[in-house]
């Protein structure tokens, strides 16, 4: 039987029911919370995220695909502890999305690759939690040279481990092709 890894461990595909595909359980800007951790209320959100997804379970979802990368302030520990409360199975994410911090930007295309790698078969952070979707997006900037480094890592990583990528785009850019073409350059199963 097929399995995809959640918040707390590997579930079978045929348990997860209706999914929302993107979703963020919180999202913060990276390094404010460990700088002026007051300004971080984790009780509070455990709160508002636990009556969140009981809402969504009684409304008949089963299953979220937590989007939230790094430079979205990813706190995997928060995500497992909401998931431990919850009857929804939540899905998370590595890769970047289109604000990248300056290790992803000054990195080769191949290392960044490699941290999403980790992610997904070794696990993010500590915890042992294992990524089960990759995220990377392009804004209203297009594809810039850091962004298309991301890309490329996205669809190596993609092309590693077997596992999906979700993207944003910007339609009034025509970024989706853009990006289609980098992926397919790379060899990802479009």
């Amino acid at each position: 039987m097929t399995a995809v890894e959640t918040a707390l461990g590997a579930v079978p595909t045929a348990e997860l029911g209706p999914t929302l595909m993107h979703e963020h359980i919180v999202t913060r800007s990276p390094g404010v919370h460990e700088n002026w951790p007051h300004l971080f209320d984790r009780d509070g959100i455990l709160a508002i995220a636990e009556r969140k997804l009981a809402d969504l379970h009684a409304r008949g979802i089963r299953s979220i695909v937590d989007l939230t990368t790094v430079d979205l302030g990813r706190d995997i520990d928060l995500i497992v502890d909401v998931a431990r409360r919850s009857r929804v199975h939540v899905l998370v994410a590595t890769g970047v999305w289109w604000m990248p911090q300056r290790y992803v930007s000054s990195h080769g295309v191949d290392e960044v690759a490699e941290l999403f790698i980790r992610d997904i078969t070794r696990g993010i952070g500590t915890n042992g939690v294992k990524a089960a979707i990759i995220k990377c997006a392009t804004d209203t900037a297009g594809v810039t040279p850091v962004i298309e480094a991301i890309l490329r890592a996205s669809a190596r990583a993609q092309k590693a481990t077997g596992v999906p990528i979700s993207t944003h785009t910007w339609a009034a850019g025509r970024s989706g092709e853009a990006q289609q073409a980098i992926f397919a350059q790379e060899g990802v199963d479009l």
